[in-house]
């Protein structure tokens, strides 16, 4: 499992390169095609007088006619739908010729597809999924697990010392990958960095708190924890309404949406997370919710029966 997410993280990190070399996220390589029905007179009047003009003569290909695509056909002079077709087209012209708008379209289209939907919706749950599963399952792998509970020590404190063992490992390997994200997008990616760190860091203790449970309950804890993932943190965390309160992935980016509007970023350029709750709840639910789950699992654990042929 550990290489399945270190292999996933390659391809992203060499799909993030790709694109940035492309300018995937900048206007100027993202021209607009019109199609020739937008441009169909409205009328056989207006086909028969156009029909005349239809070929012109191409000077610089050795003089051939050639003829006119629909959209080159000229059209009779009208000042006032000219004036007001100028005075609306005017609007996107400057935007498009503001700097702010241009970076702040390119980083928000990075937040987007990158951050929000590849990384922290299947990258770093993964790569949490790795290591927390992990504490319990080598035990059970291994057999010792019913060894490992007849030691002097409260069952509560053993599950209490394998998540914070685990939970370094989890945040150096989530972080990390994060990192290596970012600086894979250039600058756009180096303000992400700047700006989501946080978030990431909070999300991954949530996920290693939830799945160190998951890991500690079932037997074959990564395919519950796939399940989970694929289903729930993908599905739920962007379906309308109050189900995706239930996602630790809805308020990790809650956080990195908030943060990107304070920055003065478009908030309306991400529509999944328009209904983002408050930073203060969102940090007020990632640093509760560990505490509980972990406390739930310490509980879980000490009235748990584990067998050797388990």
């Amino acid at each position: 499992m550990g290489w399945v997410s270190a292999g996933l993280l390659g391809l992203v990190i060499m799909w993030v390169t790709v694109m940035v070399s492309r300018g995937v996220w900048d206007v100027e390589t993202q021209r607009s095609r019109l199609s020739d029905k937008q441009y169909r007179p409205s009328n056989k009047q207006d086909a028969k007088r156009l029909l005349p003009t239809s070929r012109y003569r191409d000077l610089g290909g050795g003089g051939e006619n050639r003829p006119l695509r629909a959209h080159e056909l000229p059209n009779p002079l009208n000042p006032t739908e000219d004036a007001l077709a100028s005075l609306v087209l005017s609007v996107p012209h400057a935007a498009m010729q503001d700097e702010g708008f241009l970076k702040s379209r390119k980083f928000m289209k990075y937040s987007r597809y990158v951050v929000l939907l590849v990384f922290t919706g299947f990258v770093l749950p993964l790569f949490t999924l790795t290591y927390a599963s992990g504490a319990f399952g080598t035990e059970r792998e291994s057999r010792s697990l019913v060894w490992l509970m007849t030691r002097p020590i409260p069952r509560s404190g053993i599950y209490l010392a394998k998540y914070l063992g685990t939970l370094p490992w989890c945040l150096a390997f989530g972080l990390g990958g994060f990192v290596a994200v970012c600086l894979a997008g250039g600058d756009v990616g180096r303000e992400a960095l700047t700006r989501y760190w946080p978030a990431a860091a909070m999300g991954t203790v949530a996920f290693a708190s939830l799945f160190h449970l998951i890991g500690a309950i079932f037997r074959r804890p990564v395919v519950v924890g796939l399940v989970y993932v694929f289903f729930f943190e993908t599905v739920v965390a962007v379906l309308p309404g109050s189900l995706k309160l239930l996602s630790l992935t809805f308020y990790a980016r809650s956080l990195m949406y908030n943060e990107a509007v304070s920055a003065g970023h478009p908030g309306q350029m991400l529509p999944t997370m328009t209904e983002a709750v408050s930073s203060e709840t969102a940090w007020a639910v990632l640093a509760l919710a560990p505490v509980l789950i972990t406390l739930l699992g310490m509980w879980l654990f000490s009235r748990s029966e584990y067998r050797d042929d388990e």
